[in-house]
């Protein structure tokens, strides 16, 4: 049955007053998982001592929206785990939240074992345990499971492991932390939550040393403690973090317990296994060993992980009891039901005989990958490339990606390498989706270039095949082929472009009759071609081996210009193709100190490989100053002020042999004028903050001593709030100027920066931002005496701090305001608000709202007290 939450609470509480609870509680979880909809199911795994009469036949969990249930056990099972009899307590129900949201669900069922080492007064301390859920319509998710009970031996000054062994059903990755065990929800007021416990300590918080050191590792999940320095038993909790597509989704809790002993024994050790990748539909063999440092003890090896929860075909591991030395063999026949974006985890588990138990763990994580697409296929129809493959063999993929560059790359991936990496430089282009949408064809292709391209099929995961082989093909040249857009003359109107083109050597004659003709398209940038500025033809043949036209009277110096080629047949009738568009180089100065840097810009479709760039160094005469195989060069070693002006040839060609190379094209000539533009890098700030004194004392370093030459100015930024937008408050002259003395008033609340400023203007970047804080003080006297004798005449606070405003009230013990004030520092002489009479000698009764200047923002102090005024005593009272 379902009720509100509050009225459980109170329910509890009242309960808990009486604190008549027999020990109880020594493990717990809350497991959970989608059913359909917004329903959810809960299952509650509790480990109790069968021996204590409060016996829990119904249990009581909270679903984080308010509601609570009371929940029949549906089973009770008393075992033996760790050398101990415990009762495993399993209740399960099912509930529909109302709609999406996060969701925190919990019990608190007093109380806990006796006795518990890091848990004061564990015998009256309830048992706190929570997981978190993430509801969305449709939603599909389970939280982990643990397969690795949550009751364990270890041994007093012995190194002690614990894998919990979680597994998660969806898939998901998962990390680890340790948390500590919760109790009563201490907040005041309370939350609903349990919060942790008062005085709980982690176990290597209980005499703390070098030898005494507990964590857990956040891939794995396994927990050491080296070691336990005194016997008992140890309550320890812990969370395991559900992640999908790098998103939080959930976590479930685990508060388990350790019981320490003493013994002469130390614990096996299990060989390291290497994690692996496996292809889908083949068989894993891994061999597994563990020794025994004690002589004579019998090993068992056990494993347990993903693998063996599988539907379909799972993993199976054997291995015979030896002493000292003990092997085992781990077996997986793969199919495509195990591919999975994440790696399933195995943990092998070796136990000696000795009594208590102990047990080392070895973690492999294993990554089944689905074969490659088969049988790739490129070919050429027209300026379209259609690519084809065999379906995958595994029958869940839901699509394939398709990747391409230009070239060859020769991948060879990795056993652990899915999909195309992006260092070999192929690009993605698109995807198909089911499993038998085998063919895709590529648009917008260049004629002349070689095309490779690999195939991956995805699943609904996300997870990735492992790329097909690399395939390869380039279009036929049955349009013609743009080769070159050479600028011959620089002008702003009497430029001159060198056009050059192949012809259609592959056109098929007999389908595209002639006779024949081209037309010329050309446009200003470099993408778009589209005014006809020459039509050549018609011929019966195609001519041969290129055609070259001179566009003359245009403007190359301010702007580069792209060209296309339509190839007409049938006398002009009929369109049969167009080159793809190819543009100028257009070279971009970008001054700066001592430099220009050289920016050849352009769109082709074939590939540059060289540039050679020259320098005017006397009228007409052009010096080779440098070559680069990429499109930016800088000139280095200039005089600031001085012009100098260039031009660039690109040399490149197609990847396909039978088209003319090298394609030589040269861009226009530009000048530019070095110039200093580059600021100093920017300091490193220290903050001093005497929030006492009051007084904020900045330093940095000098950026001429370590990364520019010309530093001679400084702006301090500065506000007075965290957050607030920084403000210039001083310019300092001189690059030895490292130091800044500041306050605000009287506060040392705010943040700073510093820029450095070069000689020319050049301002850095800002420096790392440091705040500070008030500390502030403020406090009343509780007599004075205004009597004139220069000695206590007026109530004043004791010396303050950071104080921004104050409101202040007095009161007569008849409750009449006598005096107000909003300034700190008060002055009251005794006299009444509004005139100028004394207050009788008496006690007063004031309150003081006073406003603090924090970084954060105002801070607001009530204070409320009472004053003696006396106006007979010629000494000084505090």
């Amino acid at each position: 049955m379902t009720h509100p939450l509050r009225s459980f609470l109170l329910i509890l509480l009242l309960a808990v007053a009486g604190r008549t609870w027999a020990t109880h509680n020594q493990a717990g979880e809350i497991l959970v998982c989608h059913v359909g909809g917004l329903n959810y199911e809960v299952t509650i795994i509790t480990h109790t001592n069968p021996a204590s009469p409060a016996d829990r036949p119904e249990f009581v969990l909270e679903w984080g929206d308010g509601f609570v249930d009371t929940i029949p056990r549906e089973s009770a099972d008393v075992i033996t785990v760790a050398g101990v009899q415990v009762q495993r307590n399993v209740y399960v129900s099912e509930h529909t939240y109302t709609g999406p949201g996060i969701y925190t669900l919990q019990y608190i069922d007093p109380n806990r074992v006796a006795g518990v080492e890091n848990i004061p007064g564990s015998v009256n301390v309830p048992m706190c345990v929570q997981s978190q859920i993430i509801v969305i319509p449709n939603g599909n998710d389970c939280l982990p499971q643990f397969l690795n009970p949550p009751l364990q031996n270890a041994c007093l000054g012995v190194c002690w492991e614990h894998n919990p062994g979680a597994y998660d059903v969806d898939g998901d990755s998962l990390s680890y932390e340790l948390r500590p065990c919760l109790g009563y929800d201490t907040d005041d007021p309370p939350d609903g939550y349990g919060d942790p416990i008062e005085g709980y300590q982690f176990p290597d918080q209980v005499d703390p040393g070098p030898n005494n050191q507990y964590s857990i590792d956040p891939v794995t999940g396994t927990i050491t403690w080296c070691s336990a320095q005194r016997q008992g038993v140890f309550n320890i909790a812990f969370a395991v973090i559900e992640w999908r597509n790098g998103v939080q989704i959930g976590w479930v809790g685990r508060d388990m317990q350790v019981i320490v002993g003493a013994c002469d024994d130390e614990p096996p050790v299990v060989a390291e296994v290497l994690d692996t990748c496996v292809l889908a539909g083949t068989t894993l063999i891994q061999p597994v060993q563990a020794t025994d440092p004690d002589f004579g003890q019998t090993l068992t090896l056990t494993a347990f992980g993903g693998p063996f929860e599988v539907n379909s075909s799972p993993a199976t591991f054997t291995s015979t009891p030896q002493a000292n030395n003990v092997f085992g063999t781990f077996t997986w026949n793969t199919n495509c039901s195990h591919v999975r974006q994440q790696p399933y985890q195995v943990n092998f588990r070796a136990s000696d005989n000795y009594n208590p138990q102990l047990q080392d763990y070895e973690s492999m994580f294993i990554t089944v990958v689905a074969p490659a697409p088969e049988d790739p296929t490129a070919t050429p129809n027209g300026s379209i490339m259609q690519l084809a493959w065999d379906a995958s063999i595994c029958s869940n993929a839901i699509g394939y990606k398709i990747y391409r560059r230009q070239g060859l790359y020769n991948f060879d991936p990795d056993d652990c390498e899915t999909g195309v990496p992006g260092y070999t430089g192929y690009a993605f282009i698109g995807q198909t989706s089911g499993l038998n949408s085998t063919t895709y064809n590529d648009l917008g292709l260049s004629f002349g270039i070689t095309y490779c391209y690999m195939v991956v099929a995805y699943f609904a995961d996300s997870a990735q095949s492992y790329a097909s082989v690399e395939f390869c093909n380039f279009l036929e040249r049955d349009v013609p082929i743009m080769t070159n857009v050479s600028v011959v003359s620089t002008d702003a109107s009497t430029g001159v472009d060198s056009v050059i083109w192949s012809n259609a050597y592959d056109l098929d004659t007999v389908q595209w009759p002639g006779p024949y003709l081209f037309r010329l398209y050309t446009g200003d940038g470099y993408t778009t071609a589209n005014t006809l500025i020459q039509t050549s033809g018609p011929s019966a043949f195609l001519q041969h081996p290129d055609t070259a036209f001179e566009h003359i009277n245009i403007d190359t110096r301010n702007t580069p210009h792209t060209y296309r080629v339509e190839l007409y047949g049938s006398g002009g009738d009929t369109l049969i193709g167009s080159s793809n568009t190819a543009s100028s180089v257009f070279l971009v100065p970008d001054p700066n100190d001592e430099q220009i840097t050289l920016n050849m810009t352009h769109n082709t479709p074939w590939i540059n490989s060289q540039y050679e760039v020259y320098r005017e160094t006397a009228p007409d005469v052009w010096t080779l100053v440098g070559t680069t195989s990429t499109d930016v060069y800088v000139d280095t070693a200039l005089v600031n002020g001085q012009e100098y002006c260039y031009k660039a040839k690109s040399i490149g060609a197609y990847s396909d042999p039978s088209i003319v190379s090298p394609l030589i094209n040269w861009s226009q000539e530009v000048c530019s004028t070095p110039v200093d533009l580059t600021p100093p890098c920017p300091p490193t700030l220290v903050l001093d903050n005497d929030c006492e004194t009051p007084l904020n004392t900045l330093t940095w370093n000098n950026p001429n001593e370590s990364c520019a030459s010309d530093t001679w100015q400084y702006h301090i930024w500065f506000s007075d709030s965290l957050g607030g937008p920084l403000q210039v408050i001083a310019t300092l002259t001189g690059a030895e100027v490292t130091e800044f003395l500041h306050t605000d008033g009287l506060s040392v609340a705010g943040c700073y920066a510093v820029s450095a400023i070069d000689s020319v203007g050049n301002e850095s970047a800002l420096s790392n931002t440091e705040c500070g804080d008030n500390c502030p003080i403020y406090t009343l006297p509780n007599v004075f005496t205004p009597n004139n004798d220069q000695q206590n005449d007026r109530f004043i606070p004791f010396p303050y701090r950071g104080v921004k405003e104050i409101d202040l009230q007095v009161f007569n013990r008849w409750g009449q305001l006598v005096f107000s004030s909003t300034d700190p520092a008060i002055l009251w002489p005794g006299t009444l608000k509004g005139g100028g009479e004394p207050v009788p000698d008496g006690v007063y009764f004031y309150t003081c709202t006073v406003n603090l200047v924090r970084l954060a923002g105002v801070e607001v102090k009530q204070l409320n007290g009472y004053v003696h005024i006396l106006r007979g005593s010629n000494g000084t009272f505090n």
